[in-house]
């Protein structure tokens, strides 16, 4: 069984979002994670019809966090993106579809499977996951989802640097 990419765009975006004090564009989020602006647009319309994140237009505008991370689980987001656990088509929206399901010996075991999958996701919360790299959102992104490594800040010229959103310690990001 394989996650949709869009979990893992999700809790990126989610990651970079939680470190941020203010709302930030698409665009600049987009290019911060290294994603298409339509990928963070989907991501941010499912995550904002479950009031997770919500988007304000105008200078002031940009998508924000409503949620911690610590009330986020990854069963959540596999609910959201993916419809939740499934390891075999009988067991998900599909069932009906299964010419055996009526004499089917195995069909519980793979509900009984997906289930305690489920549940397993259900109790892993994001912002554990988040402690657990001391590099925060970055070491993360870079970790786990093996993803170029990008400048940093640092080496980034002050007039970028000063178009970035602050974080959470008055910092800039």
């Amino acid at each position: 069984m394989r996650f949709s990419p869009n979990i893992r765009y999700a809790i990126r975006l989610l990651f970079e979002l939680s470190s941020l004090s203010e709302p930030v564009s698409t665009a600049w989020l987009a290019e911060k994670i290294g994603m298409t602006v339509r990928t963070v647009e989907n991501i941010h319309a499912v995550l904002r019809r479950e009031n997770i994140t919500a988007g304000t237009v105008g200078a002031k505008g940009g998508i924000r966090l409503l949620v911690p991370l610590e009330h986020i689980s990854l069963g959540k987001l596999v609910l959201l993106f993916d419809s939740g656990v499934d390891f075999a088509v009988c067991c998900g929206d599909k069932s009906n579809e299964c010419p055996n399901q009526d004499e089917c010996g195995i069909r519980s075991v793979w509900k009984a499977v997906s289930r305690n999958v489920q549940q397993h996701l259900d109790g892993i919360f994001l912002d554990v996951i988040l402690r657990q790299y001391p590099n925060g959102p970055n070491g993360i992104l870079l970790n786990t989802f093996h993803l170029k490594k990008k400048k940093p800040d640092s080496a980034m010229s002050p007039s970028s640097r000063a178009s970035l959103p602050e974080t959470k310690t008055g910092k800039q990001k």
